[in-house]
C-alpha cells in the first residue's frame, strides 16, 4: 500500500486558505503570519520527539498521525471549528475533565446498551487533539483499531446535538477537515483554485453521465463534489436521490425565474413540506425572495388540495397527460409504460437539469414513480443529444385480479363493479345523491378518515374508484361491511341499470374466525340476479348461482377468514376482473360519497350508533 503524501496535501490546503484568507472570518491570532508563509502548519518534529511524546503516553502512535507529525507538529484551522491541533508536546489524554461519560450515560437512562456504553467511554480512553477549538473535541480511540493499526478518531461538539461524529483514522479525519474547509468557504466570491476547478468539471462530467443514463457512477462524483460544497453538485444530485427515493425535497431559496426551480425543485419542497403547523405556508415561502413567495403559496395550496399539475413540453409533455389520466384510472402500469417510453424524448428546463423530478408532486403520477421505477427511468439516456433507446420496464406487470383484497383488507373492505361504464359514471351510479361531489386524488388512508354524512342509521362511506379490467370499473372502500344483517341492501341493484354490477363485501371478527362475514351478489338491469352470504357455519343464497360461485364452490367448508382469497380469485376468473393492487393500496384515486349500504330501519326495527366525542 503506498504512504500517504503529506506534505503536498497539506501545502495545497495552506495554499488555498491564504488565497481565501478573510479577516472578518479568518482572523485567529498568527493568521496573517500563516497567510504570509502560505503554510497552516508547524516545523516538522524529529524521531527524537515522536517517540518521546509515545513514551509519556505509554502508546505507539498510529501510522498516519506519526506520519504527519513528521511532516508538521501540529496544525492550524483544520476546517473552521477546530483552530489548532496538538503537536506532540501538547498530546494528550483526554481524561474526561466534563465527565461527559456520566452525562452520556444518565441522559440514555435504562436505554444504556453495550454500545452506548462504549461509546460514553471514549472522552476517558482517548487522546485529545484539539488544543483551540470552538468547543470541538477531537479524540483518537485506541480502542478502535483497524488492521492497519490506524485509530479512529471521533469528533464532537455540544452544539452540533447529535452523537460524535466517526472518521477511520487520523488522515481520514483531515481530508474530512480539507472537505469543511472547501465547504464553508465555496461561497465566497473569488474562491476558486485548483482543487474547484477540477470540481467543477467533474460535475460538468457528472451531469452529462447522468443524462446518458450513467446515473449511479454520476451520484457516487456528485457526492464527492457536494462534500467539497460544490454548488451545482447539490442541485444535480438531490434530482436522482428524489427519483431513487432517498430525498423527499429539493431545498428550496433560489429564485424561480429559473424555470427547473419554478417547475421542479419548488414542487417537490412543497410536497415535503409538513401538512401540519400553524407556519408551515411562511416557513416554507420565507426561503425564497420576496416576490416569488405567492407563487411558491399558490403552488403549495394545490399540493395540499391534491390539485397540482405537472406539465412538459414536446411529446413527453403529452405522455404526462395520458399517464396521468391511466393514474387516475387506476391503471399505473399502464400509466408507467406510457412515461418510461418518452423519457427519451424528455428535454431539460434549465442547464443543471437532469430528469423531470417534478413528476414525484403530481398527486396521480407521484406514487406511479416508484424508486424502482424512477432508477429505470434514471438508467435511459434522455436530453438533446442522447442516444435514443427504450427503457427496461420496471419489473413485470402484476397478475391483480382480486384475491389480493384479502390480504390487504385488515378492516375488511366493499367493493362494486360495474360492466360496461366509463370510471366518470361510477359516482353518479353509487353516489349518496345526482351531486355527488368527487374529490380528487384521495389516498386509502384520506378515504379511510374522511367523514360520510347521512343519517346516524346509515352506513355510508367514501369510495375511490377506476377502471378494473377489460370493460369494467370499480368502487372501493377499505372498511367492512356486514351484509348478514337484516338491513343491507347491495348497491350493485341500481348500479346495474342497462348494464351488470357485482356487490362484495367482506367484514372480519377480531378474535373469531366464525364472526366474519362475506356477501357476493350478481345484479342486472336493476335487479338481483343471485347472491349469497357467509357467516360462521351460516350460508344464505338467493337466485340460480354458477355452481363455481355456489358456498361450497368458493369456500369449500372452510372459514370465511380461510377461503377468502380463493373465492374472490374464483370471481375474477369468472368475470374477468381485475382491480389494481398498487392503484388501490399506494396510489391516489378519485373518490366520492356513496348512498347508504343500509335501508331505513322499518317499523319495530331498532339500531344503535356510536360517536366520538
Amino acid at each position: 500500500m503506498m504512504r500517504f503524501e503529506w506534505r503536498p496535501f497539506l501545502e495545497r490546503w495552506s495554499g488555498e486558505w491564504a488565497d481565501a484568507y478573510d479577516p472578518e472570518h479568518d482572523g485567529l491570532p498568527g493568521a496573517e503570519d500563516w497567510r504570509a508563509a502560505r503554510w497552516l502548519g508547524r516545523e516538522a518534529a524529529d524521531g527524537t520527539g515522536i517517540e518521546a511524546a509515545e513514551a509519556r503516553l505509554g502508546v505507539t502512535l498510529p501510522p498516519s498521525l506519526r506520519s504527519f507529525l513528521a511532516v508538521t507538529d501540529g496544525w492550524h484551522h483544520a476546517g473552521n471549528f477546530v483552530w489548532r491541533l496538538a503537536g506532540c508536546e501538547e498530546l494528550d489524554w483526554c481524561g474526561d475533565p466534563h465527565g461527559m461519560r456520566e452525562t452520556w450515560l444518565d441522559g440514555a437512562g435504562d436505554d444504556a446498551d453495550e454500545d452506548l456504553v462504549r461509546q460514553a467511554g471514549t472522552w476517558s480512553r482517548s487522546l485529545q487533539l484539539a488544543t483551540e477549538s470552538d468547543m470541538v473535541d477531537v479524540l483518537l480511540d485506541p480502542e478502535d483499531v483497524d488492521e492497519r493499526g490506524e485509530w479512529a478518531v471521533y469528533t464532537w461538539a455540544p452544539w452540533r446535538a447529535s452523537p460524535p461524529e466517526r472518521h477511520p483514522s487520523f488522515r481520514h479525519f483531515m481530508e474530512d477537515m480539507y472537505r469543511e474547509f472547501h465547504a464553508m468557504t465555496s461561497d465566497r466570491p473569488a474562491f476558486a483554485n485548483e482543487t474547484t476547478r477540477a470540481l467543477d468539471d467533474q460535475v460538468e462530467q457528472a451531469r452529462l453521465a447522468a443524462l446518458r443514463g450513467e446515473h449511479e457512477a454520476a451520484r457516487e462524483t456528485l457526492s464527492e463534489a457536494v462534500a467539497f460544497g460544490r454548488p451545482r453538485a447539490s442541485r444535480l444530485r438531490e434530482q436522482i436521490d428524489a427519483l431513487c427515493g432517498t430525498a423527499t425535497g429539493a431545498g428550496g431559496g433560489a429564485s424561480l425565474a429559473d424555470p427547473y426551480v419554478a417547475h421542479e425543485a419548488v414542487p417537490l419542497t412543497c410536497r415535503a413540506q409538513p401538512q401540519y403547523g400553524p407556519h408551515r405556508e411562511e416557513s416554507l415561502t420565507r426561503r425564497y425572495p420576496e416576490e416569488d413567495r405567492p407563487a411558491v403559496a399558490a403552488t403549495l395550496r394545490a399540493i395540499e388540495e391534491a390539485t397540482f399539475r405537472y406539465q412538459a413540453d414536446g411529446l413527453f409533455g403529452e405522455a404526462v397527460e395520458t399517464a396521468r389520466a391511466l393514474a387516475r384510472r387506476a391503471e399505473p402500469e399502464a400509466a408507467w409504460r406510457t412515461l418510461a417510453a418518452a423519457v427519451p424524448e424528455w428535454s431539460p428546463r434549465s442547464a443543471d437539469h437532469i430528469a423531470p423530478v417534478g413528476l414525484l408532486a403530481d398527486p396521480y403520477l407521484g406514487p406511479v414513480l416508484t424508486p424502482e421505477r424512477g432508477r429505470v427511468l434514471l438508467a435511459t439516456p434522455r436530453g438533446p443529444g442522447a442516444t435514443k433507446a427504450s427503457p427496461a420496464p420496471a419489473g413485470s406487470a402484476p397478475e391483480d385480479g382480486l384475491g389480493w383484497l384479502a390480504e390487504e383488507s385488515r378492516h375488511g373492505f366493499r367493493i362494486v363493479l360495474i360492466a360496461g361504464v366509463e370510471p366518470s359514471e361510477v359516482p353518479r351510479r353509487l353516489g349518496a345523491d345526482d351531486t355527488t361531489t368527487v374529490r380528487p386524488a384521495l389516498t386509502v388512508g384520506d378515504a379511510w378518515q374522511a367523514r360520510p354524512g347521512g343519517e346516524p342509521w346509515e352506513a355510508r362511506t367514501v369510495a375511490r374508484f377506476g377502471a378494473a379490467g377489460d370493460g369494467w370499473v370499480f368502487a372501493h372502500s377499505d372498511r367492512g361491511m356486514d351484509a348478514a344483517q337484516a338491513r343491507f341492501r347491495s348497491p350493485a341493484e341500481e348500479a346495474s341499470r342497462g348494464t351488470r354490477a357485482l356487490t362484495l363485501t367482506y367484514e372480519p371478527q377480531w378474535g373469531s374466525e366464525d364472526g366474519a362475514a362475506f356477501h357476493f351478489s350478481c345484479a342486472e338491469n336493476g335487479g338481483r340476479l343471485y347472491g349469497l352470504t357467509v357467516r360462521g357455519e351460516s350460508r344464505t343464497t338467493t337466485g340460480e348461482i354458477p355452481a363455481e360461485l355456489t358456498p361450497g364452490g368458493l369456500f369449500a367448508g372452510r372459514t370465511v377468514p380461510e377461503g377468502l382469497r380463493t373465492a374472490l380469485d374464483s370471481i375474477a376468473a369468472h368475470f374477468g376482473v381485475t382491480v389494481s393492487r398498487e392503484a388501490v393500496c399506494h396510489g391516489r384515486l378519485d373518490g366520492f360519497e356513496t348512498r347508504s349500504w343500509l335501508r331505513e330501519p322499518g317499523s319495530g326495527e331498532g339500531y344503535a350508533y356510536w360517536t366520538r366525542s
